[in-house]
């Protein structure tokens, strides 16, 4: 390269540095505006007793928003109830893994069809698949109970019965999550290595103990991922409870915890408000990461590689 054509070339990266610059902080400004921003002032809120939505004539409480909230036994029911929807996590994951398990065997065909038909419910707009189940799961009228009907059961009153409302929410939760689970083991389960099995079996390991030993440890970080990001999307369960329990259903069965900040925002702002939501969700914050470094902690101790 010439002395020319250097000093062409320098003088060209300040200019596509600045280029580079302007273009990557339109994001920034973006998460700026429409995230830290929020986010301080969720803070500030939750220091204060609003007026409605009006900042003007709100007062300074300091941290009886947070007190309010800690004692508050809708608050833990809303926790209790959110724990229980969060049975759904173990059962759905120990079913994808089964099903991604036998479809993965190379002797069954139209393997990428049943992966899709699988994955179907996870793309699949949470208001429809709310709706459908409303219908299936309508005491009187719902498919589900037609079908028991058939064979002699009395079907429960499922979204109209505090105590069969979980289980049913359970029930959706597993079919809907489902998919994305089958998805990520069946690429897990792809990586094995082979010789690993070939080994086992000449030292005699029958099944169960090559999916012990070797399956389980091999697709270890992908069963991590998949349990950490159910846990905080379990925590954060919301928009099926609001459409499948209107006003926290039956005895407030179907009040998770973001239900509850929701109640208090917006539905009982005047007996709330936003301060104590705020205050919510910041208690819901810690929580999640909480449960979430207790996570990776004990990670450690099973998963390859960590």
């Amino acid at each position: 390269m010439t002395s020319t054509e250097k000093r062409k070339t320098l003088k060209y990266i300040p200019n596509k540095s600045k280029w580079g610059l302007g273009l990557a902080i339109i994001p920034l400004i973006g998460y700026a505006i429409f995230g830290l921003l929020p986010l301080i002032l969720s803070v500030v809120i939750s220091l204060f007793d609003l007026n409605g939505y009006r900042f003007e004539g709100m007062e300074f409480v300091g941290f009886n928003n947070f007190s309010h909230v800690i004692t508050d036994p809708l608050f833990y029911k809303s926790i209790l109830n959110t724990l229980y929807a969060m049975l759904s996590i173990p059962i759905t994951i120990g079913l994808s893994l089964l099903i991604a398990t036998v479809l993965m065997n190379p002797k069954i065909k139209g393997k990428a069809a049943f992966r899709t038909i699988f994955f179907i419910p996870y793309v699949c707009s949470v208001v429809a698949v709310s709706i459908m189940w409303r219908w299936l799961l309508d005491g009187e009228y719902g498919t589900i109970n037609q079908i028991l009907s058939m064979i002699n059961i009395d079907g429960p009153d499922w979204l109209g019965d505090s105590r069969s409302f979980m289980p049913a929410m359970i029930m959706m939760s597993v079919w809907g999550g489902l998919g994305f689970n089958v998805i990520l083991f069946s690429a897990a389960l792809t990586n094995v290595d082979h010789s690993l099995y070939e080994a086992a079996q000449i030292d005699g390991a029958g099944t169960i103990r090559k999916f012990v030993s070797i399956t389980l440890p091999s697709i270890s970080p992908v069963t991590f991922y998949i349990l950490v990001i159910s846990l905080i999307g379990g925590l954060q369960d919301f928009a099926r409870f609001q459409i499948m329990a209107p006003g926290g259903g039956p005895d407030n069965a179907g009040l998770t915890v973001v239900y509850y900040l929701y109640n208090a925002g917006f539905t009982n702002v005047v007996t709330y408000g936003m301060g104590i939501a705020s205050a919510v969700s910041w208690v819901l914050t810690i929580i999640i990461a909480s449960i979430t470094a207790m996570n990776f902690i004990a990670s450690k101790k099973w998963v390859a590689n960590s």
